[in-house]
């Protein structure tokens, strides 16, 4: 109930308020695709970043200030992966904001609606057998293994994946923070902090996918979803395909790492 609390808010500031949005990386870019699309793109100020080097100074129109620039007064939606946002609501506090809202769960959700059942428990082996034809869990599998030293290639397949939606850095902070996640369910810690989302036919994993192979590998037998109305075509347009298809493989990785993803992903199916 709280997260839909937060999203109906931020969804009125979309339609009826002026807001900065904070990040200019790919979470940004779908957020502000996800206006322009509702037609509020006249709502946004500016874009915001923690600092401005090496960031162009117009980002699709909208001039681009560091945050100690803009007047903390300001709404700010904060555009930005979980990797970044504990550092960015401290600076905001730091710099007296007290309307700022993260926008990053609630993407899915504000382009295509709210979800059609809410926490449907779902038995795991079987989602992950039924997904046809993407290969990030194969990769996500091999990173687990290395961050628990069982292979030595997971950690640079998981980044070089990364790379291809992110920028260097951002991949190799969310090595960390995905290791960070590999130790915690090791010891047991296997809490959610927010629900996966699927499609309805359960073929698409909308987003957490990083949370279900955890869940997968540490033989957790059931996990909590959120189920949206969603065809391969809508999640492409909405997410770039991170769930990574055949031919971003050929694409992006050797055959070498080709054939031990399909190896491992007929391992996942088996």
């Amino acid at each position: 109930m709280e997260m839909y609390t937060e999203f109906l808010k931020i969804e009125s500031i979309i339609e009826k308020e002026n807001f900065v949005i904070y990040g200019t990386g790919s979470v940004a870019k779908r957020f502000s695709k996800i206006i322009k699309e509702k037609g509020y793109w006249d709502n946004v100020s500016n874009y915001a970043v923690s600092s401005l080097q090496q960031v162009e100074a117009y980002y699709d129109g909208k001039d681009i200030k560091e945050i100690n620039e803009v007047s903390n007064d300001s709404i700010v939606m904060i555009a930005v992966h979980n990797i970044f946002i504990d550092e960015i609501i401290e600076k905001l506090k730091n710099l007296g904001f007290s309307r700022y809202f993260w926008v990053y769960p609630y993407l899915f959700d504000l382009s295509f609606g709210l979800p059609i059942e809410r926490n449907v428990e779902i038995d795991v082996r079987s989602l992950v057998k039924g997904l046809k034809d993407v290969y990030l869990n194969p990769i996500l599998y091999l990173a687990i293994e290395s961050a628990l030293f069982n292979n030595t290639i997971g950690r640079d397949l998981y980044i070089k994946y990364m790379c291809i939606f992110c920028s260097e850095k951002a991949a190799s902070k969310r090595w960390l923070d995905f290791v960070k996640r590999i130790h915690k369910y090791e010891s047991g810690d296997a809490k959610q902090n927010y629900n996966i989302k699927l499609s309805n036919k359960l073929d698409i994993v909308i987003d957490g996918s990083h949370r279900l192979m955890l869940a997968y590998y540490f033989n957790v037998d059931k996990i909590i979803a959120d189920t949206y109305s969603c065809d391969m075509k809508r999640y492409i347009e909405f997410a770039e395909n991170m769930l990574l298809n055949d031919e971003q493989l050929q694409k992006y990785f050797t055959q070498e790492e080709i054939l031990l993803i399909k190896e491992v992903d007929l391992k996942l199916k088996a």
